[in-house]
């Protein structure tokens, strides 16, 4: 049964928390994006238990390029997020097709949660609330690219860390899922989460799990990021 959840907004806030509100989300984005190109590991289990193995590759911090590497069945599939449209390629095939950010790839992920790493890009901070320990950035989708259309961010008031963040159809509508920044380990100089749990609210609160790992600093070749060079990549 799917239940509305309204978008509860922090309370109306000044210029002044706005812009230290953006401070807040850019510093957040460090933790998962160690720089403007970087590539890592991802396993995603859902919650039947089954799996898929994938290699990340971003550059210039909004292109997103995600290769699969495990079930023997999925090998050679690609996802391509060029910082406007987003690709999928299947082996066989004479060309990629363009998909929806938010076809999923397995459970609750969807593909632009595993190709996207940053909110800066295409969110912009509409409000922000402190609540003590913890500050909570209400973002607004700033175009199309955005996979959704508003979000509630919540990070740790010392550092920024991001804690979770929910994920909105519309501002004030349907809440779809919730991603848990967990296992924070020393990676590159700096603690990042390792374990993004995510909830997914039009399942019955089902959760799926995505683990990173091999996280570096890498930088790939421009021409892989176009739809038409999928097909060279295995």
């Amino acid at each position: 049964m799917l239940a509305c959840a309204t978008l509860s907004s922090p309370a109306p806030a000044d210029k002044a928390s706005v812009s230290e509100g953006r401070t807040l989300l850019e510093r957040a984005d460090a933790y998962r994006a160690p720089g403007a190109h970087f590539a890592f590991d991802a396993l995603v289990r859902d919650p039947e238990g089954r799996s898929v193995e994938m290699g990340v590759r971003v550059r210039d911090r909004v292109n997103g390029l995600v290769l699969y590497t495990g079930p023997a069945k999925f090998a050679g599939r690609a996802i391509l997020y060029n910082g406007k449209d987003m690709w999928a390629y299947v082996p066989g095939t004479r060309r990629a097709l363009r998909i929806a950010p938010r076809q999923r790839v397995l459970g609750g992920v969807s593909s632009a949660d595993v190709a996207r790493t940053v909110f800066a890009e295409d969110y912009e901070v509409a409000a922000a609330k402190s609540t003590g320990e913890e500050v909570e950035l209400a973002l607004e989708a700033t175009g199309r690219k955005a996979a959704y259309a508003a979000a509630i961010l919540t990070v740790r008031s010392a550092d920024a860390r991001p804690l979770r963040v929910s994920f909105y159809a519309t501002d004030g509508g349907l809440k779809l899922k919730t991603m848990h920044f967990e296992s924070y380990e020393p990676v590159l100089e700096m603690l990042r989460p390792m374990r993004i749990r995510i909830v997914d609210h039009l399942d019955g609160d089902t959760e799926t799990v995505m683990r990173y790992s091999n996280m570096r600093i890498e930088e790939t070749p421009k021409a892989w990021f176009q739809p038409s060079y999928l097909r060279n990549l295995r």
